[in-house]
């Protein structure tokens, strides 16, 4: 029974290892371009966003069956709002009308919407789970009020906000990774948790 409860809870952990860092990843390259160290995304971008995007839908669906509502439910939310924001960028680029900054201030403002009570929900777990989920959300409201305002100065903020929410992903992918490794002194240790004898 205590090999069965381990082990389950070892397969959380890298759940939500590789989830956030997928969204620590494709947050932090996003953002660079959003607060002004690059002028737009390049090809290393493009060509990870979907990938990521159907890996954190995986990641969903493990940390559904998990019972880790949360996880499961941010996960989610990044897998659409990536896959989205890749199919937008693919159909700007196509033959398509001008849609007006106002119409895709409404898509950041939802988006953003979502993740503000995501946040509020979020108060039962730990801090840097719950300043990651407030961080996403402000980002996507600074870039609503860019799009509304027509003010770059709302992107540059929204872009250094995403820039902390990166790292605060990826701190919460490390660090239950390393101290889950660390109280297993292994983490392919197939007895995880379980006392070592004396000696």
């Amino acid at each position: 029974m205590t090999l069965k409860l381990n082990s389950t809870e070892n397969r959380c952990v890298s759940t939500s290892t590789v989830g956030y860092m997928c969204l620590a990843l494709t947050i932090w390259m996003i953002s660079m371009t959003n607060a002004g160290w690059y002028v737009s995304v390049y090809p290393h971008f493009a060509a990870m966003i979907m990938p990521m995007a159907v890996v954190l839908g995986v990641m969903g669906i493990l940390s559904h069956l998990r019972a880790r509502s949360l996880d499961a439910v941010v996960f989610f939310g990044g897998a659409i709002l990536f896959w989205s924001a890749h199919a937008a960028a693919v159909a700007a680029a196509g033959p398509s009308t001008m849609e007006p900054m106002s119409y895709a201030g409404w898509f950041f403002a939802i988006w953003a919407a979502f993740f503000g009570y995501v946040w509020v929900g979020s108060f039962h777990t730990t801090l840097p789970r719950q300043l990651f989920v407030l961080g996403l959300a402000l980002s996507l409201l600074a870039m609503a009020l860019t799009d509304w305002t027509g003010m770059p100065f709302w992107r540059y903020i929204g872009g250094y906000i995403g820039l902390i929410s990166a790292l605060l992903a990826g701190f919460v992918s490390a660090s239950g990774f390393i101290a889950f490794g660390g109280e297993a002194h292994s983490p392919n240790d197939e007895h995880l948790g379980q006392a070592h004898p004396a000696g």
